[in-house]
């Protein structure tokens, strides 16, 4: 439960950052409604529009997952884990690496790719997820080792492992 409230204060703070930021954004474009708006504000409203919708999606993503009672706990606890490292390292990489192909599959994964792999696995009947259990359970793990070498790659400035990083994760999730 505190993990339930701990991510939606996290998706609600980093929310509220993003929406006192476009207001700034507004305020001072309606200062300088005389001045063309440049690319890099463009690019700055549509790094935070993606951002949005990432967390969007990762928040109809954990409820989505607190509604089900027979989805087992520990593989909510992996998923949380997953959506904590995304909520927390995508900002990071979308600010300091807006280019870099490490931050575009991160935002896929955390727009796309989880959602649709645990809802697909939600959306198969009680016997289906049975039989599906480990193939679904190695793909959660897998992304939550990605996760958490991401994490660790954007904590510690590897920028030489950006490109090897987001080569296997375009390899393994393309499609």
């Amino acid at each position: 439960m505190t993990m339930i409230i701990a991510v939606i204060a996290i998706i609600a703070i980093i929310g509220f950052g993003i929406m006192m930021k476009n207001s700034k954004n507004k305020e001072a474009q309606s200062e300088s409604s005389k001045t063309p708006v440049s690319t890099t504000s463009k690019s700055e409203d549509s790094s935070q529009q993606e951002l949005t919708t990432m967390m969007d999606s990762l928040l109809s993503l954990n409820i989505l997952l607190r509604k089900d009672r027979d989805f087992p706990d520990q593989m909510i606890e992996t998923i949380e884990a997953i959506i904590d490292d995304l909520a927390m390292i995508t900002p990071a990489m979308i600010q300091r690496y807006p280019g870099e192909t490490l931050t575009y599959e991160l935002k896929k994964i955390g727009k796309e790719h989880l959602y649709k792999t645990v809802k697909e696995y939600l959306d198969l009947s009680l016997e289906s997820r049975k039989n599906q259990f480990i193939i679904f359970k190695k793909t959660i793990t897998d992304l939550h080792e990605i996760s958490n070498r991401s994490r660790d790659i954007v904590q510690k400035n590897e920028t030489a492992e950006f490109k090897t990083m987001a080569n296997f994760l375009a390899g393994k999730f393309a499609g």
